[in-house]
């Protein structure tokens, strides 16, 4: 039987790189952002003067991904998936979000 544990913490490091692209466009697109990529946690922070910031994350568990969206504020998400894919699909879509919010209402 395989371990999924291990193979999907390999794939969360793999997509390290997918990760550092997202984070250099947010740069570019001029938002401050702190990427923050371990074996079994990976998170985009977009930093503010506000003490707990807007945050994306995506952490690995036994055997499956938790997709997190923190606004900042009091909105907190979160979507559980077995398969790396969705996971990231939906990290982007939550990075998709937070840019909207912030544009939508700036950053405090």
């Amino acid at each position: 039987m395989e371990d999924t544990g291990v193979t999907a913490k390999e794939k969360l490091t793999l997509k390290k790189d997918r990760f550092s692209e997202l984070s250099a466009f947010l740069k570019k697109e001029g938002f401050e952002v702190e990427l923050i990529c371990q074996d079994d946690f990976t998170s985009i922070s977009f930093n503010t003067s506000n003490p707990d910031p807007i945050e994306v994350s995506i952490q690995l568990f036994n055997d499956y991904f938790r997709v997190c969206y923190w606004d900042g504020y009091g909105v907190a998400e979160f979507y559980d998936y077995k398969n790396l894919s969705k996971a990231f699909k939906k990290f982007t879509k939550f990075l998709t979000k937070s840019k909207s919010n912030i544009e939508k209402f700036g950053l405090k």
